[in-house]
């Protein structure tokens, strides 16, 4: 497990556990969810990020979902107002926020070139692919989707209302509109495993 602290708060990095639903961190409401989910590794992310919750805030905390199928908290915890959630195969990410974040992991092993045109323009490969280098379309994609829960804002296209605008190597930050208004700049970092982390919060 590995955190990673920020300006307004921090994100826990774990591995994704086969054993989490055996944890006694998770509430009778957990395990009623989890009886919805069939998929052995879809249950195994659920439990692993939600029992990081119920580790850091208490096993009191009451959560739910947006129209987006984001998760929130129904009132902050301490200092934490906001959770951001985020797996990949194997790694699971949880950000905590005293101010409304995004947080997106993802490995840059995995193939993206297939669908890259979906969430990259033309201009902003050719502005940003060389700087940013041979992981350009895995950073891109975790950076968008770190926007996109950043933005709460439903139908948002990755390449018509979600655009880059600036890169930044020295710091590893991604600067972006959605809808032609700033929004936050989004950082990224290589972990262990071959796994990029992108994220966003306001300040």
């Amino acid at each position: 497990m590995r955190r990673i602290d920020f300006d307004r708060g921090y994100i826990v990095v774990a591995p994704v556990d086969s054993t989490a639903e055996q944890s006694p961190l998770l509430t009778k409401e957990d395990h009623t969810h989890l009886a919805t989910l069939t998929s052995p590794t879809r249950r195994a992310q659920w439990c692993t990020w939600r029992s990081i919750v119920r580790a850091e805030l208490g096993t009191e905390v009451s959560l739910r979902y947006n129209s987006m199928g984001a998760p929130l908290l129904e009132q902050a915890v301490g200092k934490v107002a906001y959770i951001s959630v985020s797996h990949s195969a194997e790694w699971v990410a949880v950000m905590f926020s005293a101010t409304r974040c995004g947080v997106d992991i993802e490995s840059h092993q995995r193939n993206f070139s297939k669908v890259a045109t979906r969430y990259i323009t033309p201009e902003e490969r050719e502005a940003f692919a060389e700087e940013i280098g041979p992981h350009f379309e895995t950073i891109v994609w975790s950076a968008k989707e770190a926007m996109y829960k950043y933005a709460l804002t439903p139908g948002v296209d990755f390449t018509a209302d979600l655009l880059l605008v600036e890169h930044d190597g020295q710091s590893a930050t991604l600067g972006a509109t959605l809808n032609g208004l700033s929004i936050p700049d989004t950082r990224y970092l290589f972990l262990e495993d071959n796994q990029v982390l992108c994220y966003t919060f306001e300040f």
